[in-house]
């Protein structure tokens, strides 16, 4: 697949810098999100938001579960904390939205794999007890973090910045694609939405390669018909960069 055209399914601002590392690599990007990223704009919920960064120094950790919410909430520190508060353990949840957050300043470190499950393995159960932890990420995000935190004795609060929703496409926009070769998903729920639009008007689209972040992602990819689900072991894009070099032999 020299001339390999890649489908990238990240929502923006990440998408378009996902295709330009493609390109560089001499394959080809086709662009179509399938979640729209929406920061929080009603006014009650920004004042909510804004009273929390302010708080923000009293929490132990400060988990970030996406790039998306890193990028937000640096936005809101730069707003409310001329210099960063000391005494806070900043973690990123993989390496890509650990670099977003050391991109802005913030001294965040990473665990050493990429996923919510691999964070709970390098959390040590004792370290956790009576820990103030925030969790930063979207309305109803997965709960699975928190739960088992709270399960280690530690004391959890939720910063959510933004919304995410389904992208609307019509039938035409899935007839003027050109041929794909090959599929990035970067979560569970774009591969949700994804395999809700493939169904109704790309069905063909299930026999491809398609390219997912984690084991859990694979596993579900799998249970929705994707008969060729590889694991990047990871959403950043030098994982699915390695991963598409596998497939396409380059």
């Amino acid at each position: 697949m020299q001339d390999c055209r890649i489908l990238i399914t990240r929502p923006e601002p990440e998408n378009a810098l996902s295709c330009e590392r493609i390109c560089d690599h001499g394959w080809s990007a086709v662009a179509l999100p399938m979640l729209e990223i929406s920061p929080i704009k009603d006014s009650k919920q920004r004042d909510a938001i804004r009273s929390q960064v302010f708080n923000i120094d009293t929490f132990d950790y400060v988990i970030f579960v996406s790039k998306n919410a890193a990028r937000l909430a640096c936005d809101w520190l730069d707003a409310c904390w001329p210099m960063l508060p000391v005494g806070i353990h900043w973690i990123g949840i993989g390496q890509g939205t650990t670099q977003a957050l050391q991109d802005e300043g913030v001294p965040a470190l990473s665990n050493p794999g990429h996923t919510t499950e691999a964070l709970l393995d390098w959390l040590k159960p004792a370290k956790m007890t009576n820990q103030k932890i925030l969790i930063v990420r979207g309305l109803g995000g997965r709960p699975e973090l928190g739960k088992k935190l709270e399960e280690r004795g530690a004391k959890i609060s939720y910063l959510s910045l933004y919304e995410r929703k389904k992208p609307d496409y019509s039938a035409q926009t899935f007839f003027m694609l050109p041929d794909i070769n090959l599929i990035w998903v970067t979560s569970g729920e774009s591969l949700d939405n994804l395999s809700d639009y493939v169904t109704q008007h790309k069905p063909e689209w299930k026999t491809l390669p398609i390219l997912t972040p984690s084991i859990r992602v694979n596993q579900q990819a799998k249970e929705m018909g994707w008969i060729n689900a590889s694991c990047a072991n990871g959403a950043d894009d030098n994982s699915l960069i390695k991963a598409t070099e596998f497939h396409t032999g380059k």
